[in-house]
């Protein structure tokens, strides 16, 4: 067995001197070379270690599992793109088009999974957890050939948009291989790396929020798979099952509530406060909450209001000072509660409303704004 582990270990390490250049220095692989060299590593491994077939009973009612979960969580934000919208794919919708989309894709899948389960299944904590950052730095490395770093604005969508989802699914599907084996991630990592490939439209969500239904879809399978299969004794399975039903149901109405409410897509709406200008009623980090209903019946606002409106595709959060209407047409003028603001230069106008602060919340913004910061070098 110790010998198993040292193996393994000198393989994960492989793989990641291998992955270094590009994670670190911005080396660019060919998108085949990357899945030709864990091809090349899960031969070795089959060499050193063999391959035991995958006979855990739990794993084909785990892949439904799966299998159900994922796509329904898709479906959920299909559905919901109804009422965002939708864009077209820029992929080539023929079977030889999405043959040539996929097929490097499909080769990092397949040889990612079959080697994770090797390192898992023949190796201990260490391996565990160095086929984790092995997995994560892979991924990173492919995707490196999709983006074009000219600002530090595209850095931070990169991570969000492919290094934390990274971290969270290789997390679970590290923990699938080793409980239930191979066949349960490449389940998952099949569905998820390929069906924007084949859908022909996507919902119209921007790739923040995209970055967070792509964290949690993992997390909820991972809930999903210890609620329903994990072993209980007989007389606590019925209560179990409510349990559990009732916490998967609550993940997934939370799940849609983020997508809506950071989508712009219910009345509510929320803001995070970048500047002081409406300090001290509103610090920088606080977080707002827009009821977008006043943008439709600006009728309805008042002096001393809370404002929320766009100036040249800039949002501001001022207070109102006067409001005249002529010909049913809003001249809305606003100030910042800072004392040494100034009234502001502009009028905003009924087409310039996005709505008005219900409420605030304290400090929970700021790492947004310390990240934004950071990013601009300030």
């Amino acid at each position: 067995m110790k010998s198993n582990v040292l193996k393994i270990c000198i393989l994960e390490i492989i793989c990641i001197l291998f992955t270094i250049p590009s994670v670190f220095f911005g080396v660019r692989y060919n998108e085949y070379l990357i899945p030709g060299f864990l091809i090349l590593i899960f031969a070795i491994s089959i060499y050193l270690l063999g391959f035991k077939k995958d006979k855990l009973l739990k794993t084909n009612k785990t892949v439904i599992v799966v299998g159900v979960v994922t796509l329904s969580i898709l479906f959920i934000t299909y559905a919901i793109g109804f009422l965002t919208g939708f864009v077209r794919s820029p992929y080539n919708r023929g079977i030889m088009g999405i043959l040539l989309n996929t097929g490097s894709i499909l080769l990092l899948v397949t040889s990612s999974e079959l080697l994770r389960y090797q390192f898992c299944t023949k190796g201990n904590k260490l391996n565990f957890v160095l086929a984790v950052i092995t997995f994560i730095m892979v991924d990173i490395a492919y995707n490196l050939n999709f983006y074009n770093f000219v600002d530090n604005f595209v850095l931070l969508e990169f991570i969000c948009v492919v290094v934390l989802p990274s971290v969270s699914k290789n997390i679970v599907m590290t923990l699938f291989a080793k409980n239930y084996g191979y066949k349960v991630p490449l389940t998952y990592s099949l569905i998820m790396a390929t069906y924007e490939y084949i859908v022909p439209i996507t919902p119209n969500y921007d790739s923040y929020l995209r970055s967070i239904v792509s964290i949690v879809i993992p997390i909820i399978n991972m809930l999903f798979v210890n609620f329903y299969l994990k072993k209980a004794k007989r007389e606590d399975t019925r209560n179990k099952n409510i349990g559990s039903k009732i916490f998967i149901t609550l993940c997934v109405l939370f799940l849609v509530f983020l997508i809506g409410i950071y989508s712009n897509l219910f009345r509510y709406w929320v803001a995070t406060i970048a500047s002081g200008s409406m300090s001290p009623t509103i610090e920088v980090g606080d977080i707002v909450v827009v009821d977008k209903y006043y943008a439709e019946n600006p009728q309805d606002l008042v002096v001393g209001d809370v404002l929320v409106f766009k100036v040249k595709n800039t949002l501001y959060t001022h207070r109102i000072i006067s409001i005249v209407v002529k010909n049913n047409n809003y001249y809305i003028r606003t100030k910042g509660d800072y004392k040494d603001n100034a009234e502001d230069s502009w009028v905003v106008l009924r087409g310039d409303i996005v709505g008005k602060v219900t409420f605030k919340i304290k400090y929970l913004g700021l790492p947004s704004v310390w990240l934004h910061n950071l990013v601009k070098g300030n």
